[in-house]
């Protein structure tokens, strides 16, 4: 499935299909849809004892604009795998990579943001291009990080892993690692959370890559073309862009979708 166009597209008729899907439906008991949730800030994190972020309020946007009960699960990353497999109903937010494809059984109704992986390294590196960077840097990622494997193959050795994100911010700021491998923007947030401005680091880009939704694989075909349908029924009347605005200052420029991983 590709996702190039579906915002300049499918306008009023997605908008349309969902009204037909909800009339069809409103009669008959409520699907519930669980969107599971683990701490990556700014896309899911708690807040004020609810949970939130880009990708959260993305996805309960769409689960409720389709129609569906939403319910909400804590997924411990080393266990999204088994999840994906063996739920019903479930989506998890992830950064569409050949990889991520590959790896879980699940399927990806819609995308709605373009990332940038970066390496974040402390202002004043001489640095400023990926392949400038010599191989033995050490570099710290979190466990459940998209591109490890994809560092390893470009001939990086020295990866080391934390449990959460914010600790290797820590790890870069106390000079425990070099590099800080991470989506910039969830960067430029656990740095604001520490009080460290944008302007103390320096961002290399790795790689862009769409941000998306997976579901289970026993999510059924109806399920996932009503919430393909309400993604693109949210971005043609501006809801995504306002949840968006919530966000940008850490999201930076809004880009296309890629074509592909």
């Amino acid at each position: 499935m590709t996702f190039v166009g579906w915002r300049a597209g499918v306008r009023v008729i997605a908008a349309g299909l969902v009204g037909l899907w909800f009339g069809a439906t409103s009669a008959a008991e409520t699907p519930t849809v669980t969107i599971g949730v683990y701490p990556y800030p700014p896309f899911g994190y708690v807040a004020e004892g609810r949970h939130t972020g880009y990708a959260y309020d993305m996805i309960e946007a769409v689960v409720r604009r389709a129609g569906f009960a939403v319910a909400v699960e804590e997924v411990p990353v080393m266990r999204a795998v088994v999840m994906l497999r063996e739920s019903t109903n479930l989506l998890i937010m992830a950064t569409k990579t050949a990889e991520t494809v590959a790896r879980y059984e699940a399927h990806w109704p819609f995308c709605f943001e373009t990332v940038t992986h970066a390496l974040l390294m402390k202002k004043g590196t001489r640095y400023a291009r990926l392949e400038d960077l010599p191989r033995d840097t050490v570099i710290g990622a979190f466990l459940g990080y998209t591109l490890k494997t994809h560092l390893a193959e470009l001939g990086f050795t020295d990866i080391q892993f934390a449990s959460e994100n914010g600790q290797v911010a820590d790890m870069l700021m106390h000079g425990r690692v070099e590099a800080w491998a991470s989506f910039e923007s969830a960067a430029y947030y656990l740095l604001e959370a520490k009080g460290v401005g944008q302007d103390a680091v320096k961002s290399i880009p790795v790689q862009r890559f769409p941000f998306c939704v997976m579901a289970s694989r026993n999510t059924s075909p109806d399920i996932l073309a009503r919430l393909h349908a309400a993604s693109a029924a949210i971005e043609a009347d501006g809801t995504r862009a306002a949840i968006r605005a919530r966000y940008a200052r850490y999201l930076g420029p809004d880009l296309p979708l890629p074509a592909k991983p």
